[in-house]
């Protein structure tokens, strides 16, 4: 199953939030799989790198939780899309074609509506998000969705279904 993480999904894996555990449930999976299962927009390491100084900034972390959380962040990246466990997709002209005609249809931001059209390009299977307004856009165009802050038990079944693992922790900062 093709699972398409939003940044909101992301920044789970990397600060302690709700619905972390979700996260860690989809990351665990990769290192048990051998085909590519999980994808996102290469906007979103901006994004993620953007929530990540934000909590800084709000003095949510230190400086040092700060820099290992956007450590982590890049190293798991670039193992897993080594192992082909993860796909970042590249932002092209047609995936910004799509965004704009989200804006108009669904009146969300240029960031959402890149989320949107990458996930629907890419044939994601599931869409992972912790933002109501985007998860409701995604199943207006037939997506199935998950949010980590609630649909846990979702998630279990989604991994179980293809991976069978018991699910760990991540230290998060």
């Amino acid at each position: 199953m093709l699972v398409y993480l939003d940044s909101s999904a992301i920044v789970k894996r990397y600060i302690e939030e709700i619905g972390s555990d979700s996260v860690d449930l989809l990351y665990k999976a990769l290192e048990e799989d051998s085909e590519p299962t999980l994808l996102f927009s290469s906007w979103n390491l901006g994004e993620v790198f953007g929530a990540i100084d934000i909590r800084y900034r709000r003095g949510d972390i230190d400086e040092k939780s700060k820099a290992e959380a956007l450590r982590l962040l890049s190293g798991e990246t670039k193992k897993f899309v080594a192992m082909r466990r993860l796909n970042v997709l590249p932002i092209g002209s047609k995936s910004l074609t799509r965004a704009r005609n989200h804006i108009l249809k669904y009146h969300v931001y240029q960031a959402d509506a890149l989320q949107l059209a990458s996930a629907t390009q890419a044939r994601s299977e599931l869409f992972v998000s912790a933002d109501r307004k985007l998860i409701d856009c995604a199943k207006s165009e037939g997506l199935k969705t998950a949010n980590p802050e609630k649909d846990h038990d979702l998630i279990q079944v989604v991994i179980a279904e293809r991976f069978k693992p018991e699910g760990t922790k991540r230290e998060r900062v």
